[in-house]
């Protein structure tokens, strides 16, 4: 297919040359320095991608590739690689014998943050690079304490992992061989003494971590990632390292360093404005020349010139901004999962110097849509609502929480993982991501496949549950940080929300950190000026999204309670984090009817192979001290015995390597469950709005999407990439149309129909009803009903007693029969993922009996490494969960409840098999083989 391209001149104003002192590089000299970097470049594709467009005109290349690494004392040395960490060096040399994740090696390990860490490195400079007017060394990311020296002369400090350095060199660099170093302080002990150093005025809390967590003090003093000294989820690897590139610029006019873009609709346009950032020479008072900005459609290309004379911002900092109109019918709209294409557009932006020579240029992927978050009183109600709207259509959020996929920042951006996380949640139906505050701002990449899959991205500041200091120097620090992170990050289509913190509005008001009394006034004082003062002001000036000073909140509320509410977790407004670890998770009347969910969740072990790899026999019973040890939240491992003793038939030995699989197997059934009736519970209450002021529930974000260790976690999938029973399941509750049923407090069954749909569907909602011990039902009825278009339908509200005696239940009808539901079009074809309701504990059901599943055939899919596995059953079979030993891929459903004699799922394959070597290995397991 062919397309004619029609281009569109848009001049913005007369062009008038000035002329300045400029001489730009020769082609053989650029591509002598180009190709001296391109064997270093190989490690840091991912994250250098975003930025090498902007200097390919320019001398520059990564110093990126082999360093040396030394201790303090000098008794370690070892190679290492930029971008990278002491802890992969380190390993890498042999001088770490085993896996940092291998049993306690998080403990027997720490001595290597206690050190201090000195990188180096050789690198030549060709007499042509000298001549330049500008000379920077750019790091972009350096965790986290350090002072960097060329050639033996001091010529900046680092304390910020989240921030760009970039630092003039001109006048210490020198052709021929330069020596650079960067001289690390052990976060550890930087941290302290900054702790120190403040207790002299007043104590900022929390001083460490729970002991549970076996971590380090005072993280919140260092502009780290907080998680880096454990969590309750992740262990303590406070790390020290050249995470991100580090890049030699040579230039002499500017160099773009970020683009953003802001679309505005109008009647019959938008009008794009793009905003174009640069750095130069401090002592530079004036910069002119031309900006081309370049706008590729379908059919046309757009391009629009604007001649500037620019004056800095501050000292060697200097934008402008060229604006665009972009009819609407030229483009496609930008839509979350599951609600349209994911349209892109390829935007190139480039500088021309007076001469008419290019002096900087680079390009981004941008998407026509508009966001808002909406806060507006409650008709016939009380509180607000609080719910997105894109391309004017109410989105209900469905999604998960994202913590750093490693502990170690440079192996976070690891692209094969980012990319079976997201599309992980794209299969399971989610239209939303939290990166969660105590992490990292994520890489490109990350933020790239967000916006090509749909996922919109609310996005924490990298601030949570901590207070944290306020004095000038950290609070330039957090401008910088914001600035720069904003201006990154603002043209992704993705990004949804701005959040600055993580449960701190929490904390004051519930006294977390010992902070009420005579000097709570003084912590309110600090979380004002960090969250409201400082970061909210540079967020609004660089973009047009929403902001919320916390999470949990009560939004534009808890602006009006002077920003710390009276209750941070109501209902009635904001969004609301709840956790229950003693009630009975699989009841529904425990949960909150709140307007947005962005964080619940309940734990569970992850497999037993993922375990194994990092553990030995003698780990595998629940009462080891390897069990203990993984356990970081408190009281965790206690909770999901007393959370599966409430539904499960929990086996009274948890000692033995065999009972340990159980309770792995267990726990992620109770985690499985509980999710499910809570998540469908936040989505039946869309449409609702109850007589106390809660309802009309429009998200759902469980924690936590990822694990960033082999351990019990909130996670659905583990660490490495495998699947939990959660993730499956999430498949099915996040489902676009769900027929989902309930058992309410009051004994009566209620089955509603939850759509996301835009528009109506007839629909066949059939009931049937099962005893224990048999694959035919004993009552079945259908009905005809109208799907309407994104709302909920309560179609069924009957009593549920009588309903089932009504029905053939014999003896103890709850323990006796259960409840299996389908929804389907009028032709017959399901429309909704097979719904299921149990009417007791599994303990105390009856006739249930040891069903024998075997596969009966595997056959090749219509894809490469997709196959079709049937497998067969001769009774009810609730939670068969299949493994493929030794095969890495995943099913297409698992953990599902079987109530025919056959039923065929889809595995996908990350290898090359054969259908027999996947027979071999298909292992099945099911709730009646430990019952």
């Amino acid at each position: 297919m062919s397309v004619k391209t029609h281009i569109r001149v848009i001049e913005s104003q007369n062009f008038i040359p000035k002329i300045l002192k400029l001489k730009l590089p020769s082609f053989s000299f650029v591509l002598s320095t180009m190709m001296a970097g391109i064997l270093l470049l190989t490690s840091a594709i991912v994250t250098f991608t975003t930025f090498i467009d902007a200097t390919l005109l320019l001398d520059s290349s990564a110093l990126d590739g082999t360093w040396t690494v030394r201790n303090a004392n000098g008794t370690i040395k070892a190679a290492a690689v930029v971008p990278g960490g002491i802890y992969t060096d380190l390993r890498t040399a042999g001088i770490l014998s085993q896996d940092i994740y291998y049993r306690f090696n998080d403990i027997e390990y720490r001595w290597v943050s206690m050190d201090n860490w000195t990188y180096s490195t050789n690198f030549q400079v060709a007499p042509e690079l000298i001549k330049k007017q500008q000379i920077f060394l750019v790091f972009h990311g350096v965790d986290t304490v350090a002072s960097v020296y060329l050639n033996d002369k001091h010529i900046g400090d680092c304390g910020n992992m989240f921030v760009r350095y970039s630092f003039p060199i001109k006048s210490v660099i020198q052709s021929g061989e330069n020596h650079l170093e960067v001289r690390f302080q052990s976060a550890i002990t930087a941290a302290q003494a900054r702790s120190e150093e403040q207790a002299k005025n007043y104590v900022v809390p929390p001083n460490c971590v729970p002991k549970e967590y076996r971590g380090e003090c005072h993280v919140n003093f260092l502009r780290k990632m907080q998680a880096s000294f454990a969590w309750d989820w992740g262990p303590a690897f406070p790390s020290a390292g050249l995470w991100k590139s580090v890049v030699l610029e040579a230039f002499d006019t500017a160099v773009i360093r970020d683009v953003t873009t802001n679309a505005k609709e109008t009647k019959d346009h938008w009008i794009l404005d793009v905003k174009i950032f640069f750095e130069t020479g401090r002592e530079v008072s004036e910069v002119s020349g031309k900006f081309e900005v370049s706008l590729q459609l379908d059919t046309q290309l757009l391009i629009t010139t604007k001649a500037v004379t620019m004056t800095p911002d501050v000292p060697g900092e200097f934008n402008a901004t060229v604006q665009m109109e972009v009819a609407k019918e030229d483009v496609e709209l930008w839509w979350p999962n599951e609600f349209g294409a994911q349209k892109l557009y390829n935007l190139s932006v480039s500088f021309n110097d007076s001469f008419g020579k290019e002096v900087s240029q680079t390009s981004l992927k941008v998407g026509f849509r508009t966001i808002e978050l909406v806060q507006e009183p409650v008709k016939k109600g009380t509180g607000l609502t609080f719910y997105f709207k894109v391309n004017n259509v109410s989105i209900f959020s469905k999604g998960s929480n994202w913590i750093p996929s490693h502990v170690l920042p440079e192996k976070s951006a690891d692209p094969v993982t980012i990319h079976h996380l997201l599309s992980s949640s794209k299969k399971a139906h989610m239209n939303m991501l939290r990166v969660w505050g105590g992490g990292l701002y994520e890489s490109d990449l990350f933020y790239q496949l967000a916006d090509e899959m749909g996922i919109l991205i609310w996005q924490d500041f990298m601030f949570a549950c901590a207070l944290y200091p306020t004095n000038p120097e950290f609070l330039r620090s957090v401008k910088t940080e914001v600035k720069q992170q904003v201006r990154r990050l603002q043209h992704h289509p993705s990004i949804a929300l701005w959040a600055g913190n993580n449960e701190n509005e929490a904390a004051l008001r519930g006294n977390w950190y010992g902070t009420s009394g005579s000097k709570y006034s003084l912590y309110k004082a600090d979380y004002i000026k960090l969250y409201v003062d400082t970061i909210r002001p540079l967020v609004q000036a660089e973009d047009s999204r929403p902001y919320v000073v916390s999470s949990p909140s009560n939004g534009l509320e808890s602006e009006q309670e002077g920003y710390i509410a009276d209750n941070p977790y109501s209902s009635l407004y904001g969004d609301t984090h709840y956790y229950n670890y003693l009630a009975n998770g699989w009841q529904p009347a425990i949960y909150p009817e709140t307007r947005f969910a962005s964080e619940y969740g309940f734990q569970s072990l992850p497999s037993f192979k993922t375990l194994s790899a990092v553990s030995e026999l003698s780990d595998w019973s629940m009462t080891s001290n390897f069990s203990d040890h993984r356990q970081h939240h408190p009281g965790g491992n206690y909770e999901m015995q007393i959370e599966m003793l409430q539904t499960l038939p929990v086996p009274a030995d948890i000692t033995s390597p065999e009972e340990y699989q159980t309770f792995i197997y267990f726990s992620q059934i109770y985690q499985a469950m509980a999710i499910k009736t809570e998540t469908e519970n936040y989505r039946r209450w869309r449409s609702t709005l109850i007589s106390n002021g809660q309802g009309l529930t429009m998200g759902a974000l469980y924690w936590q999407l990822n694990d960033i260790w082999q351990a019990p976690s909130w996670a659905s999938i583990e660490f490495g990439g495998k699947w939990k029973m959660l993730h499956y399941f999430a498949c099915n509750f996040f489902a676009p149309v769900l027929v989902s049923p309930c058992m309410t407090i009051s004994g009566e069954l209620e089955v509603h129909l939850i759509s996301d749909l835009l528009q109506d569907m007839e629909t066949v909602l059939t009931i049937s009803v099962y005893s224990w011990d048999s694959l035919t039902p004993i009552y079945k009825i259908s009905s005809n009903h109208i799907l309407h278009n994104a709302s909920v339908t309560k179609v069924v509200d009957t009593y549920l007693v009588d309903f089932v005696h009504s029905v053939g239940c014999k003896g103890n009808v709850f323990q006796s029969c259960f409840f299996y539901f389908t929804l389907q079009t009028r032709s017959g074809q399901d429309i909704s993922p097979h719904n299921f309701l149990l009417l007791s504990s599994l303990a105390e059901i009856v006739g249930f009996r040891r069903a024998n599943i075997t596969v009966d055939a595997v056959t090749p899919g219509a894809e490469a490494k997709v196959f079709e596995v049937k497998i067969k059953t001769d009774a009810v079979a609730l939670f068969v969960w299949l493994e493929a030993y030794n095969i890495e891929g995943h099913f297409s459903d698992n953990g599902f409840l079987m109530v025919t004699s056959s039923r065929k799922v889809q595995f996908n394959a990350k290898q090359n098999i054969t259908s027999d070597q996947l027979k071999q290995a298909v292992t099945i397991i099911s709730l009646a083989d430990i019952h």
